[in-house]
């Protein structure tokens, strides 16, 4: 018993300030991807603190969860089919990495490219920090010189 207890005790004290059930961790961090499949804005107000960094950040967002809800609407309004899928989650202490696939179809202009209705699959990678149960930072990686060459931006 007192092995059991000191064992307990010292999982406890390992775990990171803040740390919720790492199950939680991956419910919350699909809810990210949700967001935008579902074009709910909703789910990243639950799941986004309030001082959520993302870096690197897109140029004219402002801070906080005010940039994802207009990243959401921008890519959204260009892509209305906007899908994302996720292929892999794996956890490390209070850090989650994702590995997901995003494609859409583009119906309005997007970047500075013209909308050509044609559509797009791209690997994005993410790893979301959390802090007191919420998502306080989120790295990404999104492969979009495939997806500017699947919509066309390089052709002449």
């Amino acid at each position: 018993m007192k092995r059991f207890l000191a064992l307990t005790i010292a999982a406890l004290l390992a775990s990171p300030a803040g740390a919720s059930d790492p199950g939680t961790y991956r419910r919350d961090v699909h809810a990210w991807y949700d967001a935008f499949t579902q074009k709910d804005p909703a789910l990243l107000d639950k799941i986004l603190a309030p001082s959520w960094v993302d870096i690197p950040s897109p140029p004219g967002l402002p801070p906080g969860p005010a940039a994802a809800r207009m990243l959401l609407t921008q890519l959204t309004g260009a892509f209305p089919d906007l899908n994302l899928v996720v292929h892999d989650v794996i956890q490390e202490g209070n850090k989650v990495v994702v590995r997901a696939t995003m494609s859409g179809t583009q119906k309005r202009d997007f970047a500075g490219i013209a909308a050509r209705d044609r559509r797009m699959s791209i690997q994005v990678v993410d790893i979301h920090e959390f802090e007191d149960g919420k998502i306080v930072r989120t790295w990404h990686t999104e492969d979009w010189m495939t997806g500017l060459r699947e919509l066309g931006a390089f052709e002449r």
